[in-house]
This record gives structure tokens, C-alpha cells and sequence, in this order.
């Protein structure tokens, strides 16, 4: 089957597209162009500017984040229809890793201001994306309450202010 024709049911099991209809999907899916990597080939480097989302098509691609002096942490590896980049697509910050081909690998490739446009013509798009956007908010603030804050000087954490009411009531 040729890859054009892959494209939608690739996109339909990226998260973030996954409330999209099955029209607006295929409309995402003419816009896509793909791209074929060699081994070792950055496909995107740490600190450029997001221009495309990536959804891979075959081969793999290994996630790396520079650390300290200039050494390069291994975050994970994907597969065909892993995917990277997806919040590039929405905001307008550099690329927090780098990604680079661990054998020949084919991506989709969607442009930003493609998906821009098409946010512009079916806002219904940005709806279906604000329920992913939202879970995605309530996992890291749920992560975030498992680890133990860093309270700025001059407040009083959570913690503080119990010790500190207990204290009080002690007197």
C-alpha cells in the first residue's frame, strides 16, 4: 500500500489527533509529506525551532536530551507509529530534544503553519484537541503532587503552614 495512504490511520494513533474525524484526519493527511532518514541522521536537534510534527512511518529514531557539559542522555526509542514533535505544532517554543535515526527510518511530517491553517478553517480541530490537551495537564499536575516541591524563599509550603497552625493551636 502506498505511504500517502497509510498517513490517516497512522495520525488516527497519535493521542493528540485521536478525536479528530476520519475527514479532518485525511485533510491532515494531504498536507503531510514524508521524509526518509539514513542511520545516525539527526532528523531534529535540541534547541531548533518546531516547524513539523513527526509520526514514523518504519524504522526507529532514539529521543536525546544534551545534559550538563554537553553530554547526551538517552530518553527512549520509538518505532513505527511512535511519534515526536506534536506540541511544536501549538506553541512556539525550541525543540527540547534531539532525535536521530537508529536505522533507515521514513516519517510523516506535518508543517506547523499547515495545521495552523487548518485550525483556522475547522476550529472544530482545536476543540477536539482541548480534551487531550487537558489530560495531558491533570497527568503532570498529578505527577508534579508525587514529588516533593521546591517552595520559594519567602513562602510557606503546605507542609510549613500545617506545623506552623498545629503549633499555634498547641499554645
Amino acid at each position: 500500500m502506498k505511504t500517502q495512504q497509510l498517513l490517516p490511520d497512522a495520525l488516527a494513533r497519535v493521542p493528540l489527533l485521536s478525536r479528530l474525524s476520519s475527514a479532518q484526519r485525511a485533510r491532515l493527511a494531504k498536507l503531510a509529506t514524508t521524509r526518509k532518514y539514513r542511520a545516525d541522521s539527526v532528523i531534529v536537534r535540541q534547541g531548533d525551532t518546531s516547524m513539523s510534527f513527526y509520526v514514523i512511518l518504519s524504522g526507529r529514531v532514539r529521543i536525546e536530551q544534551e545534559v550538563g557539559d554537553k553530554r547526551r542522555l538517552a530518553l527512549r526509542e520509538f518505532g513505527p507509529g511512535g511519534y515526536f514533535g506534536e506540541m511544536g505544532l501549538i506553541d512556539d517554543m525550541p525543540r527540547s530534544a534531539t532525535v536521530v535515526a537508529v536505522e533507515p527510518t521514513e516519517c510523516a511530517l506535518l508543517a506547523k503553519w499547515d495545521f495552523g491553517n487548518e485550525l483556522r478553517e475547522d476550529p472544530d480541530i482545536a476543540i477536539a484537541l482541548l480534551p487531550i490537551l487537558s489530560q495531558r495537564i491533570r497527568d503532570l499536575e498529578a505527577l508534579r503532587a508525587t514529588e516533593q516541591p521546591a517552595w520559594p524563599a519567602g513562602l510557606i509550603s503546605p507542609q510549613q503552614s500545617a506545623v506552623s497552625s498545629q503549633q499555634s493551636a498547641d499554645r
